[in-house]
């Protein structure tokens, strides 16, 4: 073999070598980067992955009082979380102006990217337990850390909300008015709210505030069902964790969220 036929295959090798390398790299880069992403679309839903690998649904999410002024949400590419970047209205406001959330199921045409095909009745819940936390900077205005658990006969149907606050950044106007109740280790009061024919709402405050909580549902169930608030037939098909925000918001932050059975 001449000189110049093992220079030219010499070429080859590297070339292919190098090519090879540069392919793998390529290859490895996506599982590796983690863009945030921002959106600042009223309704829109972005898809987050959270522990094990569960899929969940992050909303920009206005209130149905149209005062909502432009809420901006940024979503790490890598973890089940959101930060409101950008405040959905700074004024005072006696109605609720958003509630970004993350969450599963379907609501409002956004759905988790697994919906399960038999929704589980109130009354059996059995450890359906619901894990987040969250990071509310001070003087970021009036809202509310909650997650809110809608029901109903089958999915969409909103005909029970059951709300469990962890944090109010007001006054506790209720403390003395409503009833308390224990569930799932810690105190709470029952607040009702009146609601259109055909739809029930409670709420359950905590008398003492918290950041993050790992709950289970069955409790709040079984105390809802006792006073009426709820159907034990009705099925669970959507929940949410993130803020009711009359004012401010900017910064709040849920910064892990899980659901478990």
């Amino acid at each position: 073999m001449s000189c110049r036929l093992h220079a030219s295959l010499a070429r080859i090798l590297v070339s292919v070598t190098t090519a090879a390398t540069a392919i793998t790299v390529g290859a490895l880069a996506p599982a590796t980067a983690s863009a945030t992403k921002i959106s600042c679309h009223r309704w829109q839903a972005l898809h987050v992955t959270g522990p094990g690998r569960r899929p969940y649904v992050v909303r920009n999410k206005p209130s149905i009082n149209h005062n909502d002024k432009g809420m901006c949400l940024s979503v790490p590419g890598a973890n089940a979380a959101f930060t409101v970047v950008r405040s959905p209205g700074a004024a005072p406001s006696p109605k609720i102006r958003a509630y970004p959330y993350i969450g599963t199921g379907c609501f409002e045409g956004a759905c988790a990217p697994a919906h399960p095909r038999v929704l589980p009745r109130a009354d059996a819940l059995g450890n359906y337990t619901v894990s987040w936390a969250t990071s509310t900077p001070p003087d970021s205005g009036v809202w509310n850390s909650s997650l809110d658990l809608w029901l109903g006969p089958h999915s969409g149907a909103g005909t029970y909300e059951v709300m469990i606050w962890l944090r109010y950044s007001g006054p506790s106007w209720w403390v003395g008015l409503f009833p308390e109740v224990s569930a799932d280790g810690a105190e709470w009061y029952v607040v009702p709210r009146i609601t259109p024919l055909a739809q029930h709402y409670i709420s359950f405050r905590r008398a003492t505030p918290v950041s993050a909580a790992t709950l289970r549902l069955a409790p709040f169930m079984t105390a809802a069902e006792r006073i009426g608030a709820i159907s034990p037939s009705a099925r669970l098909w959507a929940v949410q964790a993130g803020f009711e925000i009359w004012s401010g918001g900017r910064g709040l932050a849920v910064t892990r969220f899980s659901v478990s059975r």
